[in-house]
């Protein structure tokens, strides 16, 4: 069976999340999806064919191996199935940095490396 991908976000670590999305706001004309303290999600419009995440670099829900790197990121793909997507990157010999795990804010979420050692979150939401 082929893992369907329902979503893609980008993060964006930033010192200011504040600053950082009015910089993509006015320079690309992006919409606020999303406003938190810690995190705000910018899309191109209703369509929400793509979103760009700011949070901040320090943030709790930064998987660790990305946190305190602002000027990096880490790609977020939001899955059906993140155990599923575990199992089929155990059986690739993906470098995974941390095994399915519930968080706080209703995701499921493993995070690996990707062959260039990216960062990546994979999710599914568990509300």
């Amino acid at each position: 069976m082929t893992q369907e991908t329902n979503r893609i976000i980008f993060n964006i670590l930033a010192r200011d999340i504040e600053e950082t999305a009015r910089f993509y706001e006015v320079l690309c004309g992006l919409s606020r999806l999303y406003t938190s303290d810690w995190y705000i999600v910018l899309t191109p419009g209703e369509e929400r064919s793509y979103e760009l995440g700011i949070i901040d670099e320090v943030s709790e829900f930064v998987p660790k191996a990305a946190r305190g790197l602002f000027a990096g990121g880490y790609l977020t793909l939001v899955v059906d199935d993140v155990h599923a997507a575990h199992a089929r990157a155990r059986d690739m010999g993906v470098d995974i940095v941390s095994k399915p795990t519930a968080l706080g804010y209703g995701q499921m979420q493993m995070v690996l490396r990707d062959p260039n050692g990216v960062v990546v979150d994979i999710s599914t939401p568990t509300q």
